[in-house]
């Protein structure tokens, strides 16, 4: 796959691309941003060296409730936001970052045909 701008049109490019794949391929991905957020960031979007050491030092319960969060929005197709808003070369001299991570995920299934319908929101954002 390749790398996008860690924009948010850069995300919704990368999520275009994730949609397009089969539900098998959809299922292993979401299960390795699942297990490996920081890790599926890096390799799909372009990180300058400070958003790369701040993926890097998030704790572990807030690593794994990101990785949930997008792999519900990869494997249901629903809307996903990623942006970081911090000027660059602003984090060496703020410090941290404010994460804000937002997720509405819905599922209902149709008894009679069992086709089921994927409807929600993945919106996470760093910020001052």
């Amino acid at each position: 796959m390749k790398k996008m701008p860690f924009t948010p049109e850069g995300v919704q490019a990368k999520q275009k691309e994730v949609n397009a794949l089969s539900i098998e391929e959809r299922l292993k991905i979401s299960e390795y941003v699942a297990n490996n957020p920081v890790e599926f960031i890096s390799e799909n979007f372009e990180l300058s060296d400070e958003q790369q050491s701040y993926l890097k030092e998030l704790e572990t319960v807030d690593l794994r409730i990101t990785g949930f969060s997008l792999a519900s929005g990869f494997l249901g197709q629903i809307p996903i936001e990623m942006q970081d808003t911090t000027p660059p070369s602003a984090f060496a001299s703020r410090g941290k970052k404010k994460k804000e991570l937002s997720t509405s995920v819905s599922t209902s299934t149709n008894p009679q045909t069992g086709s089921t319908t994927v409807t929600g929101s993945v919106i996470i954002k760093w910020t001052w």
